[in-house]
């Protein structure tokens, strides 16, 4: 394989993994479990300057369907609840305070993940499949462009270094495609289970009345 061919195949390479990366990244943002790649994309204002969200907080991931972060300083609260709620509206806030043992109290804030019900499962799916599709149109298109660009190259090639050149390329693409499908995959199961979670607390809910007494205990209902 001549060195050109080697060349091509790497930056090839690198345009489907940038592809795979930036759907992976979408797949992110359709928040069902509290990914900390979630929070990448916030930025907080400060004083006329953005900040990246790491640079001016701190998370903490208590469960898989909750945030818990605390400002590195306490007066960057404020701007740090508007970074979130502008880049993640659907999340449930709560603010909460700490009391040290100094005496001093400490605010961070509570997000947790909005319940995955039937509606926000249908629509979480329904936009993963779009974003599967368009994705592996991008790669597609990648892949006939490159072809055509490597086609002159081919043309002085021994047809062993082509066949080589071609199983290569194609290699690639196959193998990216695999990554796309396997990214819809987890998110689908991702999204099944977070839903089957919102049935099992649902049906824990049904079991209390509004004293939080266990309304199957007082019937005298076997328990399972």
């Amino acid at each position: 394989m001549t060195n050109y061919i080697a060349v091509e195949l790497t930056e090839f390479e690198k345009k489907m993994s940038g592809y795979i990366m930036l759907f992976n990244y979408r797949m992110t943002n359709l928040c069902v479990k509290a990914e900390p790649t979630a929070l990448l994309p916030v930025t907080v204002a400060l004083d006329s300057s953005e900040y990246n969200f790491e640079d001016v907080a701190v998370t903490m991931r208590p469960d898989e369907f909750t945030f818990d972060v605390y400002p590195k300083n306490q007066n960057n609260l404020q701007a740090i609840v508007r970074g979130v709620e502008e880049m993640h509206p659907e999340f449930k806030m709560e603010v909460k305070t700490e009391k040290q043992d100094d005496g001093k109290e400490i605010h961070h804030v509570v997000y947790t993940m909005p319940d995955v019900d039937k509606t926000r499962r249908d629509l979480i799916n329904e936009t993963s499949k779009i974003f599967h599709k368009e994705c592996l149109a991008k790669l597609n298109v990648c892949y006939v462009k490159q072809q055509t660009q490597m086609s002159e190259a081919f043309e002085h090639l021994s047809a062993s270094d082509v066949d080589e050149a071609k199983d290569s390329l194609k290699k690639i693409y196959e193998e990216s495609k695999k990554q796309a499908d396997k990214l819809l995959d987890a998110k689908l199961q991702e999204t099944e289970e977070a839903y089957q979670h919102y049935l099992e607390g649902k049906k824990d809910d049904n079991q209390k009345d509004g004293s939080g007494f266990d309304v199957t205990k007082a019937m005298k209902l076997p328990q399972q």
